[in-house]
C-alpha cells in the first residue's frame, strides 16, 4: 500500500472508530461501576460546586486527586459552556470514549514493529473497532486514560530497542508510563518488564536506562506534589493503597471471585469458540512478541491473584493481547500467499485472508459483549434527574445504597439525598421518594397519599403532600 493509500485508510479508520465510540457512548446509560462517579466526577464536583458526598476512600486517602483533577478541568470549562448535572456526566464519558481511540495508532506503530503492514493494520483496526473496548470506554474509568498512557509508554519502550540512541523514546516510556501508574496504582505491574528489560540491557544502553528511571520519576513527582497538596503529605495515596490492598488485603472486603475470574469474562466476551480462535493466535504469535506477551501476561497473571475482580480491570491488557494476535495474522497471510495462493496477488491475498480473520473475530466478539448490560441503573439516573428539576426539592430518599446512584452531582442540587430510611419517613425535608415498584416502601407511600408523579422502568417517584 502507497503511502497516500496508508494515510487515506488511517482516517477511514480512524473516523469509523470514532463514529463508533461515539454509538456506544449516545446509547450507553447508568453506570458502569460506582467508582466512575464517586471516585472521580463526585469529588471534583464537590471542589466545583461545593457539595456532594465522599466515600470511604477519601477519608482514609487511598486514592490521589490527579485524575479527579483532570476531570474537574474538564468540568469547569464544560459548566462554563451551560452544561450541568447529568452532562456533566455525559461530556466526561465522551471526552474518554474519544481518548481511547488514541490507543489506535499506538496499536498501528506496534503492529507494524512486529507484523509489517499486515500487522499494522489489523491491531490498529482491532484496537479502534473490537466491542469489548469500546463498551467499557464512555465512563469516566480511570482504566482509560490509563490504557492510553501505558500503550504509547510500550510503544517508545520497543521502538526505541532499534535505535542506536534510546535516550528520548526511552524518557517518553518512562513518564507515559509513570503516569498510567499516577492515574491507576494497579497499573505498576505494566512497568516491570520494561524496567527489567532495560536493566539487562543497561550495559549497552546505560543512557537508555538512566533516561527511562528519569522519565518514572518525573511522573513520581506529579504523584508527590498531588499528594502533598491535597493530602498534606507526600506520596500519601500510594502508601495508603499499598497498605490497604496488599499488606491489610482490603480489597477482599468488596467482592471475591476465583483465580480463574478473568478467563472467565474473556470466554463470555469472545462468545467461546471465538476465545479459542483468538488465544489460538495470540499463543503463535506470543514468540515474536516475546516481551509484549510477557508485559500482558505478568499483569494478567498478577490481577489474577488479586482476590476482588472486575472486568474493568483489564481493558489495559486489551491492546497487549491485539499486538501478538496480529502478528500471526501477518504470519499466517504471509505463509498462505507464498504456498497456496501464488497465483493471485499477494497483497490482494493478504487482505482477503486479514480481512476474513478479523471479521471472526469482531463477530465472536460482538456476540459477547452484547451480553453485557447495557443500562445498569440507568432508570434510577433518569429519576434522579428528573428530580433534580423539580422546583420544590428539599430532599430526596431512594431504594438502594448511595453509591449505586448518580450523587448530589447528577441531582445537580444542594439537597440532602441519601438511600431509603423508614425513620426518616417523618422528616419534611424530605419530600420526593424514589421507590422500587410493589416494594413495602412504595406500598408505605400509597398508604400515606403520596403522590405518583413519575414513573422510569420499575422505579417510581413519589412526592410528599404537604
Amino acid at each position: 500500500m502507497n503511502n497516500k493509500k496508508n494515510i487515506i485508510f488511517f482516517w477511514l479508520v480512524a473516523i469509523s472508530g470514532l463514529l463508533l465510540h461515539v454509538v456506544f457512548w449516545v446509547f450507553k446509560t447508568g453506570m458502569h461501576y460506582p467508582d466512575e462517579i464517586f471516585q472521580y466526577i463526585e469529588p471534583a464536583f464537590i471542589r466545583i460546586k461545593g457539595f456532594g458526598w465522599l466515600p470511604w476512600e477519601f477519608d482514609r486517602g487511598v486514592r490521589n486527586w490527579t485524575l479527579i483533577a483532570f476531570y474537574g478541568g474538564w468540568m469547569k470549562l464544560f459548566s462554563f459552556l451551560g452544561a450541568d448535572g447529568e452532562w456533566l456526566h455525559r461530556l466526561i464519558g465522551l471526552h474518554n470514549t474519544i481518548l481511547a481511540l488514541a490507543i489506535f495508532p499506538a496499536c498501528l506503530r506496534l503492529g507494524r514493529l512486529y507484523g509489517g503492514e499486515v500487522g499494522a493494520w489489523t491491531a490498529g483496526i482491532i484496537s479502534a473497532l473490537l466491542p469489548p473496548i469500546v463498551f467499557f470506554t464512555p465512563h469516566p474509568l480511570s482504566e482509560v486514560p490509563s490504557m492510553v498512557l501505558t500503550t504509547w509508554g510500550i510503544v517508545f519502550w520497543l521502538e526505541g530497542r532499534r535505535f542506536s540512541n534510546e535516550t528520548k523514546p526511552a524518557f517518553k516510556a518512562g513518564v507515559l508510563l509513570g503516569l498510567g501508574v499516577v492515574v491507576r496504582f494497579f497499573s505498576a505491574v505494566l512497568l516491570i518488564v520494561p524496567f527489567i528489560d532495560y536493566l539487562i540491557r543497561i550495559r549497552q544502553t546505560k543512557k537508555g536506562f538512566i533516561w527511562f528511571v528519569t522519565g518514572g520519576m518525573v511522573a513520581i513527582a506529579v504523584l508527590g506534589i498531588s499528594d502533598w497538596l491535597t493530602w498534606g503529605k507526600p506520596f500519601h495515596s500510594a502508601i495508603e493503597y499499598f497498605r490497604y490492598n496488599i499488606l491489610e488485603w482490603g480489597n477482599a472486603e468488596h467482592g471475591v471471585s476465583p483465580w480463574w475470574q478473568y478467563i472467565t469474562w474473556l470466554w463470555e466476551r469472545l462468545d467461546r469458540w471465538g476465545f479459542v480462535f483468538f488465544f489460538a493466535f495470540i499463543f503463535l504469535g506470543m514468540w515474536k512478541t516475546k516481551l509484549i506477551f510477557a508485559t500482558f501476561l505478568f499483569g494478567f497473571i498478577s490481577l489474577s491473584l488479586i482476590s476482588h475482580k472486575e472486568e474493568r480491570f483489564i481493558l489495559g491488557l486489551w491492546p497487549l493481547m491485539i499486538i501478538p494476535f496480529a502478528t500471526s495474522v501477518s504470519l499466517i497471510t504471509k505463509f498462505l500467499s507464498e504456498k497456496f495462493f501464488k497465483s493471485l496477488r499477494p497483497n490482494f491475498t493478504k487482505t482477503v485472508v486479514s480481512v476474513l480473520f478479523n471479521s471472526i473475530l469482531f463477530v465472536s466478539s460482538a456476540i459477547g459483549t452484547n451480553k453485557l448490560e447495557w443500562h445498569w441503573l440507568g432508570n434510577l439516573f433518569e429519576a434522579q434527574k428528573f428530580v433534580g428539576k423539580q422546583s420544590d426539592l428539599s430532599g430526596c430518599m431512594f431504594s438502594g445504597r448511595v453509591h449505586l446512584s448518580g450523587g448530589a452531582s447528577y441531582l445537580n442540587r444542594n439537597v440532602p439525598l441519601d438511600s431509603y430510611q423508614a425513620s426518616l419517613n417523618h422528616n419534611p425535608l424530605f419530600n420526593y421518594y424514589i421507590l422500587q415498584e410493589n416494594s413495602s416502601e412504595a406500598n408505605l407511600a400509597r398508604a400515606k397519599k403520596w403522590k405518583e408523579i413519575a414513573r422510569f422502568s420499575n422505579l417510581i417517584v413519589f412526592k410528599r403532600e404537604k
